[in-house]
């Protein structure tokens, strides 16, 4: 079995991302399943933590990610393939990863803004950092 993570932002890049799995998984006669992962930055701040409880918190990121998994969600399902979500909290890079590997996932797929060297470097960038960490191979869809 095939299996794929498809780190999910919300943007047409990620979008793209989940096109091509769902080629790639037309293509192969192997099964294929697929993790779903987006990965919200911790809301920021030392009043954050004082003054809104964690519960809330966890609500807020499971809104915000379940609205952005939302489209690829549906478009997976259309397509057939067996899926399952995850949301995660934290630096998208080193989550996407750690969460691969505890799926065992043979390949990552993601979208890449294609910013180039000057806009990775001056933004930072997931993908790159994903890269440099993963053990498996890693699919970066323009």
């Amino acid at each position: 079995m095939l299996t794929l993570l498809i780190a999910i932002d919300g943007s047409p890049y990620s979008d793209r991302a989940v096109d091509y799995a769902v080629a790639r998984a037309a293509s192969t006669r192997e099964s294929v399943h697929v993790h779903l992962l987006n990965v919200q930055l911790p809301l920021a701040g030392v009043n954050v933590k004082l003054f809104i409880s964690k519960e809330s918190q966890q609500a807020h990121y499971r809104e915000q990610g379940m609205a952005v998994l939302a489209g690829p969600r549906q478009r997976l399902s259309e397509a057939g393939i067996g899926f399952e979500f995850h949301i995660g909290v934290g630096e998208p890079g080193q989550v996407i990863v750690e969460y691969a590997a505890s799926k065992h996932c043979n390949e990552v797929v993601m979208g890449t803004h294609g910013r180039g060297f000057l806009g990775g470097v001056v933004m930072g960038s997931v993908a790159q950092r994903v890269v440099q960490l993963a053990t498996m191979p890693v699919v970066l869809v323009k």
